[in-house]
C-alpha cells in the first residue's frame, strides 16, 4: 500500500512539472503591449494560447503567440471559451520573451474595445490604473496616424533628388548642381506640399463639417476645404502650401486637390523645385478596416517635370497623444555641418 502511495505521488510530480512548466524564457521584470486583432483563442489545458495579429512599428505584419493560464484559473478570473471573437480588436499586457525576435508572451491581461479587462493570472491590486483601450478605428478619416517607415528609410533614404523623375532642363541643372547643404529645412522652412505628406512624424486629422484639419507635429498644419468646387478664391495668397479642396468619390476615397502655390524651392522633393502651375492631387482611402490610411498623390508640374510623376506613403492609426512644439532652432538645425 505504501509503494502504491509512493508511485502515485511520483506521477502527481511528474504531471505538475509537465503541466506547470519553466517560464525561464520569459522576463517577468518587463511588460509589454501589443494592440491587434484575435487570430486564435485555443480553450486548452493544461494552458489556454491566444493568438493575435499586430502591425509592428515597421508597418508589417507579425503574429504574436501569449501563453495563458489553465482553463480552471481563467475561469476564476470571469474568463469563457467565448469571451473573444476571432477577429477582435484587443490590447494585450504581457512578459515578453527573453529573445526579442521571439513572438512568444506570458500573457497578463487583454482588454476589449468596451474597457473590459481580462486578466489571465490575478488582478493587480491597484485597479485604479485602468488598461488601456485598444483604439476605435477610423470610419471618416479623422485621428492621428503614423507614417509606416523602416529604420533604413527614416535614416539614410531619399537625401538625393530623384534619379528617375521626367526632369524638364531646367529641372535638370537644378538637380546636377544639387548641394544638400542648401536645404531649406536648414533654416527651419517647414516641409512644402506635398513634401509634407513625406513628413516622418505622426499627423492628426480633425473632421468638421466643412473642413479637414491636418496638423503635422512638429511642423504645420493644412486646411482641406471640403467642396468640389476647384475654384481659387480672391482672397487666397499663393504659398508653399496652396490652396486644397476636398472631396469624396464614388468609392469613398477622399480626393485632395491642390493649387495656388507661388514658387518654392525644392517645392516637390528634395533638390526638385516647383513652380506656381504646380498642382497636387491626393488620393486617401481607409485600409485594414478602418485602422490603416493608403495615399497615392500625383505631381503636375509642366515647368519642372516633362509628365506628371506618382508617389504613395501608408500610414498606420495611432492613439491619440499630445504633439511636442518644441520650435525649430536654427543653430541646431545647422550644427552637423560643422563636422561635413
Amino acid at each position: 500500500m505504501a509503494k502504491f502511495g509512493l508511485l502515485i505521488l511520483s506521477l502527481l510530480v511528474i504531471y505538475s512539472a509537465r503541466a506547470h512548466h519553466s517560464r525561464a524564457v520569459f522576463d517577468l521584470s518587463s511588460t509589454i503591449e501589443v494592440e491587434g486583432t484575435i487570430r486564435e483563442v485555443a480553450w486548452r489545458n493544461p494552458h489556454a494560447f491566444v493568438v493575435v495579429d499586430s502591425i509592428n512599428a515597421d508597418g508589417n505584419y507579425t503574429e504574436w503567440t501569449f501563453e495563458g493560464h489553465s482553463i480552471a484559473g481563467l475561469t476564476r478570473n470571469g474568463w469563457a471559451r467565448d469571451t473573444f471573437a476571432l477577429g477582435e480588436r484587443v490590447v494585450v499586457a504581457a512578459r515578453p520573451n527573453r529573445d526579442s525576435e521571439t513572438r512568444f508572451g506570458l500573457l497578463n491581461s487583454i482588454t476589449k474595445t468596451s474597457g473590459e479587462t481580462y486578466y489571465a493570472f490575478s488582478r493587480p491590486s491597484d485597479a485604479s490604473s485602468p488598461a488601456r483601450r485598444p483604439i476605435l478605428p477610423s470610419t471618416d478619416f479623422g485621428g492621428t496616424w503614423r507614417p509606416i517607415l523602416d529604420m533604413q528609410q527614416t535614416l539614410v533614404g531619399g537625401f538625393r533628388p530623384p534619379e528617375d523623375w521626367p526632369y524638364t532642363e531646367q529641372a535638370l541643372e537644378e538637380v546636377e548642381a544639387f548641394d544638400l547643404n542648401e536645404d531649406p529645412g536648414l533654416q527651419c522652412v517647414p516641409y512644402p506640399m506635398p513634401r509634407i505628406t513625406r513628413w516622418p512624424y505622426s499627423q492628426h486629422w480633425e473632421i468638421s463639417e466643412n473642413t479637414i484639419t491636418i496638423t503635422h507635429e512638429q511642423s504645420s498644419t493644412r486646411v482641406l476645404n471640403k467642396t468640389k468646387d476647384l475654384s481659387i478664391p480672391p482672397a487666397h495668397i499663393p504659398d508653399q502650401n496652396g490652396y486644397s479642396v476636398a472631396h469624396l468619390n464614388d468609392n469613398g476615397d477622399l480626393v485632395v486637390t491642390t493649387r495656388g502655390f507661388v514658387e518654392t524651392k525644392w517645392g516637390s522633393e528634395r533638390g526638385v523645385s516647383s513652380s506656381s502651375s504646380k498642382v497636387v492631387t491626393e488620393i486617401y482611402r481607409l485600409v485594414d478596416g478602418g485602422y490603416g490610411l493608403e495615399l497615392e498623390y500625383t505631381i503636375t508640374d509642366p515647368d519642372y517635370l516633362r509628365e506628371p510623376v506618382q508617389l504613395g506613403r501608408n500610414f498606420r492609426l495611432i492613439p491619440n497623444y499630445q504633439f511636442t512644439n518644441e520650435p525649430c532652432n536654427i543653430e541646431a538645425a545647422r550644427r552637423h555641418l560643422q563636422f561635413d
